[in-house]
This record gives structure tokens, sequence and C-alpha cells, in this order.
């Protein structure tokens, strides 16, 4: 595993993360994105993520130098052909990650550990966009990649043991803590942890209490080490929505109907941190 090299299909908030954390643990990674400015954006901002760690003191110029150095962006897809695993951040669309699986089979070797990051869509459909779904698997980070420790690892019917066996490896070398789940919506965290954002918004929507005083509350109250609310506005309001509905939609339950908080928040285009104002202003 000394020189395996990582591939990651897609450059933004996640695919940049999961990019830099590889590199992060010496493995040189491939970047691709859908045109080659995309993928140097992508990049940019993992150099911007490293100058800060540095201004910081939490590593050092050098050590910035070196984990850059170890990502490469690629223009074609043809160019994640050395990558001995995948990963898959694109938008979440199914179509578009279908396309992307089979185009990506088509230039790699069998033996190319194939994943997707995918925290809503099912593992099991998309692995029917491929020739051998046998090396397919939901390979879930969470935001960002550098930091959280926890990896859940998706697993089909059909998946091959010996690939969740070498991606769990891989990812232990990589200080996380991967958990095995079963192909169902929302997989453990989302399953559990949207509801309660919902529910969260829902007593925005109510009255009941302001957002900071309802975070405060289950900070003190749960030993939450954040609020529900504070975690929507990193996760992504737009990113909690659409969960949301796919569990709504996948399980047939109202329960998961999103809250007008939430809604009216992603339509006036107010998502969290990455654009300064969510249930926060940033």
């Amino acid at each position: 595993m000394e020189h395996t090299i990582i591939g990651v299909a897609g450059s933004g908030v996640m695919g940049g993360g999961i990019a830099q954390m590889f590199a992060e643990h010496g493995f040189q990674t491939l970047v691709w994105d859908t045109s080659a400015e995309q993928a140097a954006t992508g990049v940019a901002a993992i150099r911007k993520r490293l100058d800060s760690g540095v201004a910081k003191g939490k590593l050092t110029a050098g050590e910035a130098a070196a984990i850059l150095g170890r990502i490469r962006p690629v223009a074609a897809l043809e160019e994640l052909a050395p990558a001995a695993v995948v990963v898959e951040a694109v938008v979440e669309q199914d179509a578009v990650k279908r396309d992307l699986y089979r185009r990506i089979e088509a230039v790699v070797p069998p033996r190319t550990v194939i994943g997707t990051n995918t925290s809503s869509l099912g593992v099991t459909g998309l692995a029917r966009a491929l020739a051998r779904p046998e090396r397919f698997m939901g390979i879930h980070f969470f935001n960002p990649p550098t930091k959280l420790e926890l990896v859940e690892l998706v697993a089909t019917e059909v998946l091959a043991p010996e690939v969740l066996a070498f991606v769990r490896d891989l990812l232990v070398r990589c200080g996380k803590s991967p958990v095995t789940v079963r192909d169902s919506p929302g997989f453990i965290v989302n399953r559990l942890l949207l509801p309660l954002i919902n529910e969260a918004a829902r007593l925005v929507d109510e009255g009941v209490a302001a957002p900071a005083e309802i975070d405060q509350a289950m900070r003190l109250g749960a030993l939450h080490p954040a609020g529900p609310l504070q975690v929507a506005d990193l996760i992504g309001l737009d990113v909690c929505l659409r969960i949301l509905e796919t569990l709504s939609r996948s399980l047939d339950n109202p329960f998961y109907r999103p809250a007008r908080a939430l809604v009216e928040r992603v339509e006036a285009g107010r998502l969290g941190r990455k654009t300064g104002q969510g249930f926060y202003t940033y």
C-alpha cells in the first residue's frame, strides 16, 4: 500500500477535502473535475487551507509544500488509470454520477476500486451503472474530511469482501475510524442527524426559540459539542434539504418532510457557512 495512488473525481468542498486528506497522509493524489479550470480552482482552495494552517502554526511551510506536491490536477479521466481507488465526489444527481462511473470504468483497470461519497443516493442503485459492481461501494466522508475521523463504508449485496477490506485498511492508515453499514437511506449518521436538524428548524418555524437558544440548549442539555443548527450551517442547508427530501421519498414517511425554515433559507440562497449566511451570519 506504500505506493498506492488515489484518484478523486470532483474538486469541490468534499472532493478537495478528500484529496487533501489523502495527500496529508502521504498518498499521491490525482484530482479530476469537469474542466481544468474547476480542478485548478479546487487545488487553489486546498493551497489556501494549507497556507492558513501554516499561518496558525499548525504545520510548517515545508510540510504544506510537501502535501501540495502530492496533489496533481488532471485534465482527462484517462489520467486516473494509475489510481488504486477513485473516489467520486461530484454533484448529487443520479444521472450525472452514473454517467461518470461508466466513463471511469472505461479507463481504469479492472482491479481499481470505485467509490462514491454520496450522502443521500442509494449505493445499490448507483452500482447498477457499472459492468463490475463488485468493486463499487459507498465511501462517505464527513465535512471537513481532513478533520472528522468517521467514514461510513456502505456495502451492497454484491460488494467483494476484499474490496471492503482494502478500503478499510487504507482509511485506517489515514487515521480514520470506518464503520460499515448496509445500503439504506441516510446510512447511519444522516438517518439520525437530519431529523434532529429538521426538528430544530421546526422550532424556529414555530417561534419556540431563536437558533442560538436552541443550539445552546442542545450543547448544555444534551452534551452536544455543537448545536443542530450550527451543524446544519456547516453541512450546508441545501445539502440538508436534499437529504431530507431523499429520506422522505425513500422511506415514504412525512416525518422527514423539510421544515419551512430550511426550505426558505435555501430558496433565498442562504446555505450556511459557504455563503456567509444560514441560520447564522458568518
